[in-house]
């Protein structure tokens, strides 16, 4: 079996995307030695994207320099994956989106994830670009998919209820986080003070880690931060991109009474660091509006994070019922900051017994048997 991947996310610096991708590769071509897989690299293989233990059956085509590097990836990849997919043999074209390239050979099966609809539901928080590929090639890649991966029963059931007709009608369910980097480190206290003290946190730390964008509904704990800090000295540590600068995010923290200890923007950080923060905060906290999965929630609570989380859309299924894992219904300010006070109070301990259904082994041998039924 040869199996063609579109590997553009690892050309850029790791996201929620390209950590599904490296998991689900990894695992499926250990249990598959016998197949062959080849990952398209339209711009050369990130820096910052680790692929630790990778199989030895997974071949990296690097296309760096090849192209100008103003061309999108959408358009090399419509110039690359028919091409290749008649000169390898390909069996399998999988797409970790919803997006296919035309004329990809009748033969090639088509399989392509999907890990949310904001595209659909939250359309105007996106970038014009952003709106127009996807009007593109979102609908079309999920009607003609042969097999379709979504990362929650939340998204399998969007997908239903928009595009109820389509070639696949059974969907596959499974993600997780990286097991061999989101873990708990065991620091001491000693070593809390001085990673809080690295990033300018003197108390209790809270941690918010996303993209800075509005759904992510970052203004809303921004806006709580100055009686959270006045009061009890509790700080915000903010790791995203820096869209925020483009947004009213801005403005809420540049206002003249606006105590600027309270968050602390981090930007990007690397895995390796974001994996220590996640093992040093006292709570992590999401009040976002709309999620596909809830990435960063199963990482903090692998990291041994207590966390505090909205409870709407895929975050429900990660972390109602678990311990260390509070869901906060609806916006009441009044109510968010009892449930983070009552968090970093009474410290919740994690239990990782109830993560097991998130464990790549156990995706892996459902998505075969999965497969296997979908190919035949």
């Amino acid at each position: 079996m040869n199996i063609l991947i579109d590997g553009r996310g690892f050309s850029r610096n790791a996201s929620g995307v390209t950590n599904y991708l490296v998991c689900a590769l990894r695992e499926w071509a250990k249990n598959k030695s016998d197949y062959s897989f080849y990952v398209i690299l339209p711009k050369g293989l990130d820096k910052n994207v680790e692929l630790k233990d990778f199989p030895s059956n997974i071949q990296m085509l690097d296309y760096k320099g090849r192209f100008p590097q103003s061309l999108p990836n959408i358009v090399i990849l419509q110039l690359l994956v028919p091409k290749l997919c008649r000169k390898l043999g390909i069996d399998i074209y999988f797409s970790p989106v919803p997006h296919l390239p035309f004329f990809i050979p009748e033969r090639t099966k088509k399989m392509v994830t999907v890990h949310d609809v904001v595209n659909i539901e939250m359309k105007e928080t996106r970038a014009w670009t952003n709106r127009l590929a996807t009007s593109v090639f979102f609908g079309s890649a999920l009607k003609k998919a042969d097999c379709i991966w979504a990362n929650s029963y939340y998204t399998r059931d969007k997908v239903d209820h928009y595009f109820p007709k389509r070639k696949c009608k059974e969907i596959f369910v499974g993600d997780s986080a990286d097991h061999t980097l989101f873990c708990t480190m065991n620091l001491n206290d000693e070593q809390k003070k001085e990673v809080k003290e690295k990033y300018g946190v003197k108390g209790d730390m809270l941690l918010f880690v996303g993209t800075l964008e509005p759904r992510k509904n970052l203004s809303f704990l921004l806006r709580m931060m100055p009686d959270l800090y006045r009061e009890y000295g509790i700080q915000l540590v903010v790791v995203g991109g820096k869209g925020w600068k483009n947004s009213d995010l801005r403005t809420i923290v540049k206002a003249p009474e606006y105590p600027q200890e309270a968050v602390v923007f981090c930007g990007y950080v690397t895995n390796g660091d974001l994996v220590t923060l996640y093992n040093t905060a006292d709570c992590f906290v999401s009040a976002a509006l709309m999620e596909g999965f809830g990435m960063p929630q199963l990482e903090a609570m692998l990291c041994g994070c207590p966390i505090v989380t909205a409870h709407n859309t895929a975050m429900i299924e990660v972390a109602k019922g678990k311990d260390g894992a509070t869901t906060v219904e609806g916006y009441d300010p009044e109510e968010w900051k009892r449930v983070i006070l009552h968090t970093l109070k009474t410290r919740p301990k994690i239990n990782q017994d109830q993560l097991s259904e998130y464990d790549w082994a156990y995706i892996i041998r459902r998505f075969e048997n999965y497969l296997s039924a979908h190919l035949k």
